[in-house]
């Protein structure tokens, strides 16, 4: 690692490299015999190579403040995959990236709102009338950036709507949406634009009440004005948030009452207010066009047959970089368990195979990706682009947080939708020198199966779970350091990955969705 910690500062170009003493180097211990599993397992020794010790040097590396956090996109996040790809070359892995390299690049455009060029402004025969942009409206930016299109109103947008009404292509999409914009709140608005995206309409607007006071407006329109990235560019319509009070001039010009159409029941035929055309800006400025890069490496497997399908385990290398110091001046979010501590499992646990004279039947596919905290973009790319065929894809282990909080459990999400839940109960039950009770999902109401990078593989209809050990008061703070993971806990939950992977692996038979499994994790996903 010597030479890794001074790449890492030569592509920093931190001056307190030369001056201050970096992370040691994440040490490799001797492969020590497991003494309590059994001595027929092939995968006994091992999985006995990943170590407390081994994975407190991972993480404290990955979650060094010489790396700054990990955003994405970062010259730390760049240091990270560096030595994520060393280390996979090191242990023998092939290249499971772009042009034979271990890394696979995406497009993510850092762009800005242009506040000085939004607009949202209504024709009616000479007439024009405009919005002031932060008092009567926001934007969240999108693509096309200009239009000029008749609006249609379908009422109340509630959580049971599942399509949109005929009649609203190329058109712009008006809905009310009552409350305050909590997690609920803008869930249900994502769905309303992905519907009205899916319906061909050229933008969405959706009208507010008073629940959005002017702190409200404000704190949004912070959020849509941040630089932001955007895999491959933008591809969402704009969502145009509109004050009520600032929209019913429009209504009664067209010979409407919003509050007469705006009665409870839901969506409603459209109503398209005639005689007027509305034009809506939303430029955005390129700050910076990067390429984030997700990191690849594979096992080849032994099975004439088998090797060409793959188990793929995957973490995320990213966390969310610098931000406002803390009480104590830290402002360096190290994200030691979020996720370095998941990420240093996938290193450990494919290091522990390619240490293995005996290969397992099928390959296995360890992937690192990047922009998981953006919105799960380093995995959608992939499962979008994938480098090996996504149809011989068995199975996806997802390790996220894993070194803290109740020393010996692990949540393992997405159990009871495929065969992979009985699976991993018997795994846990061979190895209780593990320590570890498996438990079902806990906290259903956070939906966590949406919110890691396994779900950009169940949506292509591979079977999922997710490894996590829940949120802490350190969660996306400054506060997230190495001094507070438990590494021996971390350890024997890569432990377990391990023998999960192995029994995947050297199935004859590809794991399955049971039939209601699959159809709630489809219905979930609409």
């Amino acid at each position: 690692m010597r030479s890794t910690v001074l790449a890492v500062c030569v592509t920093l170009g931190i001056a307190a490299c030369v001056r201050t003493p970096q992370p040691a180097a994440p040490a490799v211990n001797p492969m020590p015999a497991m003494a309590d599993a059994a001595p027929t397992d092939p995968g006994a020794l091992a999985a006995g190579t990943i170590t407390a010790r081994d994975m407190h040097a991972r993480i404290g590396y990955l979650a060094s403040d010489a790396l700054k956090g990990r955003d994405t996109p970062s010259q730390g996040l760049e240091a990270a995959a560096a030595y994520i790809a060393s280390e996979f070359e090191r242990m023998g892995l092939e290249p499971g990236g772009d042009a034979g390299t271990f890394f696979q690049r995406y497009p993510f455009p850092v762009l800005q709102l242009d506040t000085m060029t939004a607009a949202f402004s209504v024709q009616r025969g000479s007439q024009r009338t405009r919005l002031a942009y932060g008092r009567d409206f926001i934007i969240a930016r999108g693509t096309p950036e200009s239009v000029s299109a008749p609006l249609h109103f379908l009422g109340i947008a509630d959580s049971a709507m599942t399509a949109m009404p005929a009649g609203v292509k190329d058109g712009i999409v008006a809905v009310v949406m009552a409350g305050a914009p909590d997690r609920a709140w803008r869930a249900r608005a994502g769905r309303v634009q992905r519907l009205a995206q899916g319906a061909d309409a050229k933008a969405l607007v959706v009208l507010v009440d008073d629940a959005w006071t002017p702190e409200v407006f404000a704190t949004r329109n912070r959020v849509f004005t941040a630089a932001q990235g955007a895999l491959g560019g933008l591809r969402n319509i704009p969502v145009y948030y509109v004050r009520q009070s600032s929209a019913r001039p429009f209504f009664r010009a067209a010979g409407q009452d919003l509050a007469t159409l705006s009665t409870p029941g839901g969506m409603r035929d459209p109503v398209t207010l005639s005689g007027a055309t509305f034009a809506l800006e939303g430029k955005v400025k390129v700050l910076r066009d990067a390429k984030p890069p997700n990191v690849i490496g594979i096992l080849r497997g032994a099975d004439p047959v088998l090797r060409d399908s793959y188990v793929v385990l995957s973490a995320h290398m990213d966390h969310v970089g610098v931000g406002t110091p803390n009480a104590s001046g830290d402002s360096i979010f190290n994200g030691a368990d979020d996720d370095a501590s998941g990420t240093s499992a996938v290193v450990e646990v494919a290091e522990a195979l390619a240490s293995m004279t005996t290969r397992p039947a099928r390959s296995v596919l360890f992937i690192t990706v990047s922009g998981e905290e953006k919105g799960l973009l380093g995995s959608e790319y992939f499962a979008e682009h994938p480098t090996v065929p996504i149809d011989k894809m068995v199975a996806n282990i997802n390790l996220d947080m894993i070194s803290r909080n109740s020393p010996d459990s692990i949540v393992v999400i997405g159990q009871q939708y495929s065969s992979l839940g009985p699976l991993l109960q018997d795994v846990g039950a061979r190895h209780p020198e593990l320590r570890l009770t498996l438990s079902q999902d806990i906290w259903p109401e956070e939906r966590f199966f949406f919110r890691s990078d396994h779900y950009n593989f169940a949506k292509k209809d591979i079977p999922a779970i997710f490894f996590f050990n829940g949120v802490h008061a350190d969660y996306h703070q400054a506060s997230d350091e190495i001094s507070k993971t438990d590494a021996d806990k971390a350890a024997r939950v890569a432990q377990l990955a391990f023998h999960m992977t192995w029994a995947i692996a050297n199935g004859r038979t590809a794991p399955q969705w049971s039939p209601q499994g699959l159809a709630e994790v489809r219905a979930l996903m609409r």
